[in-house]
């Protein structure tokens, strides 16, 4: 599925345009886009922007919005009067929350459950103490029958604290991870979850802004960006547990961690190391197909399918 927007991250980009094509220069090499394609322009990082791209990318109704490295949002140029984009804020807010919610959570529990069974396969042994499979599935099948939102993020939260106790089971005891826990962080692993979450919000957040969805409107979640934790919960377990899991089973030492009475902090080298992984692991086609399925739906009232 093409997706209307263009990302240019990172730092150093030439980026200029005529009345009809869009130029993107960045270490020697020039791509061009036709200007019509793009219906938003995502800037991230530090780059050289020539004038004539905003004049004519909002004459043709088009964004731009510009982000921090780190991903933080700072604001959207956009054109008067976009009654397409009202129209869109309008159709999210009186969007069926309780279906979507549903699709989510199911896409969020599969996830988890594919991970845990793959990890005992490499363990070579069973993770699930008794009965605890038997309510993971119990709870995929529940779902359907359930009326109210609340008992969907009921179901939701058990599982998902559930999943983090199972898959301490799989790691080192000595790194003192039990179960996920809020800010501050008092193990390693709790402390390298976070990272990667961190830039996969990032990776979601672009792809909510570029098809001009609101990120504080979600459908499971609710409050501020609660359309991103929305989108990213049910990518968690590929993108970046699994990968988190071997880095700490086969590449972690010491070395890479610091751990006090306040809080436990991560190296300079192990953060460069996990945020070269993740760039592997995060895969940002996958997100821009799903938010741009969620937009499809929206639209069209159709099914909201969560892509395995």
């Amino acid at each position: 599925m093409d997706v209307p927007w263009l990302v240019v991250a990172g730092f150093g980009a030439h980026i200029k345009s005529t009345r009809n094509t869009l130029f993107v220069q960045k270490e020697g090499v020039i791509e061009e886009y036709p200007l019509d394609s793009v219906r938003h322009l995502l800037i991230i990082g530090g780059h050289t922007l020539h004038t004539p791209v905003i004049a004519n990318l909002v004459k043709k109704g088009a964004r731009l919005s510009f982000f921090e490295a780190d991903g933080k949002p700072v604001g959207t140029i956009r054109p008067f009067n976009n009654s397409k984009e009202a129209e869109l804020s309008q159709i999210q807010k009186n969007a069926p929350s309780y279906r979507y919610a549903v699709s989510i959570a199911r896409g969020s529990m599969k996830s988890k459950t594919l991970l845990i069974g793959r990890l005992g396969e490499i363990a070579g042994r069973e993770l699930y103490y008794e009965g605890e499979s038997e309510i993971f599935s119990n709870a995929l099948d529940e779902l359907e029958y359930l009326i109210k939102i609340s008992e969907i993020r009921r179901i939701e939260r058990l599982t998902t604290d559930m999943y983090y106790e199972v898959l301490s089971r799989a790691l080192p005891t000595k790194f003192g991870f039990r179960r996920r826990t809020d800010r501050p962080y008092h193990d390693p692993v709790n402390a390298i979850l976070a990272f990667g979450y961190a830039m996969l919000f990032g990776n979601v957040m672009f792809s909510v802004t570029g098809a001009n969805l609101d990120p504080d409107t979600g459908m499971l979640h609710r409050g501020p960006s609660s359309l991103v934790y929305d989108v990213m919960e049910p990518f968690k377990a590929d993108m970046i547990d699994r990968e988190a899991i071997r880095i700490i089973r086969e590449d972690f030492c010491e070395q890479d961690y610091e751990c006090g009475p306040a809080r436990c902090i991560l190296s300079d080298s192990c953060m460069k190391e996990l945020i070269r992984l993740f760039h592997k692991t995060i895969d940002q086609d996958a997100i821009d197909r799903q938010v741009a399925a969620l937009r499809e739906s929206l639209e069209q009232t159709t099914d909201y399918i969560i892509e395995r």
